[in-house]
């Protein structure tokens, strides 16, 4: 059965030579995918959602977000490079938006999009959605993959309640390949998109999409790492005055709220919540039916939205507040989407059902598995019930979990060892 698991892909890495076992990574953790084992910070792939709380409490620098070398691109004929909105917020106002744009075509790309072109047409998809799944109440939004896994490990039967049509970018990216492939006659393997995000879960989402029929885009890059060859080409760029198009009437699905807002109508109701505890919440009270009263549900891990992810450079209230002024000042633009709209009515933006993720059981034989959990519920009970984490489990439970998986000893719980020591002497 082992060996027919299904295998995670992680934008995240542990530097164990950096790693002090101070056990912050695993306080934050929200589906308890971390563990400290002799002094070092271990991963269970099968529940990590890469929702990067890790790699942003970590000080010893000892867990690290990974994404794709920007030489990858030289593997093809035709590269573009797709923008998360929470882009257009990280350079300082000395440099205009449409040069921070302009100087990836500097970087070796031969096309720069930006999600902010769709989002406007991804409201009108997301307002027919709804209204053609009356049954379905409510509805949960899929533009956050750190979220869509969580649902998997933890909410599995939330999964019919997501909504099932593409992400902005990749619905882009759909868009692009066949425009692209008509326009210059290439082929569609010499053509390579890229996404440039300011979160570990898309990097994780472009290489294993869930629920996507196939992989959609050809790598990730961080928002940070882009950045910083950014900023060594601006001065070349100075003399250059060539013109590019902007969307910044579309930069809206950066910022937290914005995106209920846009969907929010005389006959939808829309709920905006950020932030992994709060997200955790409310999925508790949707599973509950406690908010059976909302339509449609955002639902973002960062707690700012995109501007909040851990791959970017600024400070996402500083990147908000820059995003802000581009959509308050940007001209409006009747965007031609008549393409998008017959890939939309052709089902190609659909995706396929999203499946539970299978975690960690306590054994594969049903007689096996409830005498585990018998052992388990009497180790509980020789437990403090502190939940300290000082055992490099997050929980009492999780470590009577671990102990009856033989993943750890009776002897890690650091308040039972003292008080054994003080009754010995």
């Amino acid at each position: 059965m082992a060996g027919t698991e299904k295998k995670y892909y992680h934008a995240i890495q542990i530097v164990s030579d950096n790693c002090t076992g101070c056990t912050s990574c695993v306080k934050v953790c929200p589906t308890e995918a971390i563990r400290v084992r002799n002094g070092k910070a271990q991963i269970d792939p099968t529940r990590c959602v890469d929702c990067g709380n890790c790699v942003t409490i970590c000080q010893f620098h000892a867990i690290l977000p990974k994404s794709d070398s920007l030489d990858i691109i030289n593997n093809f004929k035709y590269k573009v490079a797709i923008l998360s909105s929470s882009y257009a917020g990280q350079f300082t106002e000395d440099i205009p938006y449409p040069t921070a744009k302009k100087a990836l075509l500097d970087l070796g790309f031969d096309q720069v999009a930006e999600e902010a072109f769709v989002t406007e047409f991804i409201v009108s998809i997301i307002r027919e959605y709804i209204r053609q799944n009356k049954h379905i109440r409510p509805i949960l939004s899929s533009n956050c993959p750190s979220v869509v896994r969580l649902i998997q490990v933890k909410y599995p039967s939330l999964l019919p309640n997501i909504l099932h049509q593409e992400a902005p970018m990749s619905i882009l990216t759909r868009f692009l390949r066949e425009k692209i492939q008509k326009d210059t006659g290439l082929e569609e393997q010499d053509i390579g998109i890229f996404l440039i995000v300011p979160c570990v879960a898309h990097v994780t989402a472009v290489h294993q999409p869930e629920g996507a029929y196939k992989h959609l885009q050809d790598g990730a890059f961080s928002i940070g790492m882009i950045y910083g060859k950014i900023r060594e080409r601006l001065r070349k760029m100075n003399g250059d005055n060539s013109r590019i198009d902007t969307y910044e009437q579309g930069l809206t699905w950066a910022l937290a709220g914005v995106e209920a807002e846009m969907v929010d109508c005389d006959d939808i109701r829309a709920l905006s919540v950020n932030g992994t505890d709060n997200v955790l919440e409310i999925l508790s009270k949707v599973e509950d039916h406690y908010l059976d009263q909302y339509d449609y549900i955002v639902l973002r891990s960062c707690t700012n939205g995109c501007v909040g992810g851990c791959l970017n450079v600024e400070n996402p209230f500083v990147a908000m507040s820059r995003i802000k002024k581009l959509i308050k000042n940007a001209e409006h633009q009747d965007l031609d989407v008549s393409d998008l709209e017959k890939l939309y009515k052709d089902g190609q933006f659909a995706v396929a059902p999203l499946e539970p993720r299978s975690i960690m059981q306590l054994d594969q034989d049903i007689k096996q598995a409830i005498q585990k959990m018998k052992k388990l519920n009497e180790i509980l009970v020789m437990l403090p019930g502190l939940n300290c984490s000082a055992c490099g489990s997050p929980t009492c439970y999780a470590l009577a979990e671990d102990i009856v998986s033989d993943k750890a000893s009776i002897d890690d719980c650091v308040v039972l060892l003292k008080r054994h020591q003080k009754e010995e002497d």
